[in-house]
């Protein structure tokens, strides 16, 4: 296997030496150099070409997040790992600068050596914290977008409508007029860009609006 040349970028001594030793147990691993600022980083990346950068966000002169965008521009190829304190607060400044991926200072020595292989795959390595707060805000927004599209009540319709119901039976089940439910199927359909129930109900699923909805309620 070829042999992978780390760059550590922190202000701190303490955290470089903790992470080479983390390292350097893995014959795969060369550790090339250290910086203590994004300007150091910069300079050793034209001096030193590493594949991998491990860099901290909060440094003095230059941090982190401008120090992988400019990186990137000078080195699109090397990888770029942030690893810092902030769980969240930099994660999406990290990425648009074109960092790899996220991970914290409390990593393991198997979560950095894994994040680095992943990260030489092409893949987006994350620290398990982050990866689960990612995945709340996530369901948060599918949830959000889905009520967005329809409400409690229309997708009530659509279940129905599913099941094989006319209007005038999803009236009584719902406590709504028949002429309700024909001015929400209308609204349904609008919504949903359908031309009938059949091609609303058709949608509702591809949508996963439907399936949602029944997930919630055996929940």
């Amino acid at each position: 296997m070829k042999t992978i040349r780390v760059l550590l970028v922190d202000d701190h001594q303490v955290v470089r030496e903790g992470l080479k030793r983390m390292l350097e147990s893995e014959k795969w691993i060369e550790v090339v150099g250290g910086a203590t600022s994004g300007e150091e980083a910069i300079d050793c990346v034209r001096h030193l070409s590493p594949d991998i950068i491990l860099m901290d966000i909060k440094m003095p002169g230059m941090g982190g997040i401008e120090a992988v965008r400019q990186i990137k521009a000078i080195q699109p190829s090397v990888k770029v790992i942030v690893v810092t304190l902030y769980q969240n607060e930099y994660l999406a400044q990290a990425a648009e600068a074109g960092a790899a991926g996220y991970l914290l200072k409390d990593t393991t020595r198997e979560e950095l050596i894994q994040a680095i292989q992943r990260a030489l795959l092409g893949q987006t390595p994350l620290a398990p914290s982050v990866t689960q707060t990612l995945l709340r805000e996530y369901v948060s927004l599918t949830k959000l977008r889905r009520e967005q599209i329809l409400s409690q009540r229309q997708i009530e319709i659509l279940r129905l409508i599913a099941a094989g119901l006319t209007n005038k039976e999803i009236g009584p089940k719902l406590f709504l007029s028949e002429a309700t439910v024909k001015r929400e199927i209308q609204t349904i359909l609008a919504k949903l860009n359908a031309t009938d129930r059949s091609q609303a109900v058709s949608e509702a699923y591809k949508r996963k609006l439907i399936e949602l909805a029944n997930s919630e309620e055996k929940g």
